[in-house]
């Protein structure tokens, strides 16, 4: 009688050959809700670094990096909460639509 191999183990036992998904962004945007949350602004503003090396290299984009200074130059926390609901509302979905959980 012949074993079958589940095919998980197939999958992972190929190597390189399954990447897994860079969730850098993902795992960034986690960490600012996390801060707004609890109304952090000095974690949020800490956070532009990050967000500007995080620009997809692509014309869509334009405004992001000034975006990302609108919010390291936020008065307060609901100009910082403004800032990142501008950005999803500019860049979310386009985002999601072209790179998923991938990111450029």
């Amino acid at each position: 009688m012949r074993k079958s191999v589940p095919l998980l183990f197939v999958l992972f036992s190929a190597g390189s050959a399954v990447a897994a998904p860079n969730n850098a962004m993902k795992d960034m945007m986690k960490g600012m809700g996390a801060a707004a949350a609890s109304d952090d602004l000095a974690a949020l503003k800490g956070k532009v670094g990050a967000i500007k090396t995080a620009k997809p290299a692509d014309a869509d984009y334009a405004d992001w990096n000034t975006i990302a200074d609108s919010l390291g130059s936020a008065a307060d926390m609901a100009a910082a909460k403004a800032t990142c609901k501008d950005c999803h509302s500019k860049y979310r979905d386009k985002y999601k639509a072209k790179y998923g959980s991938k990111a450029p």
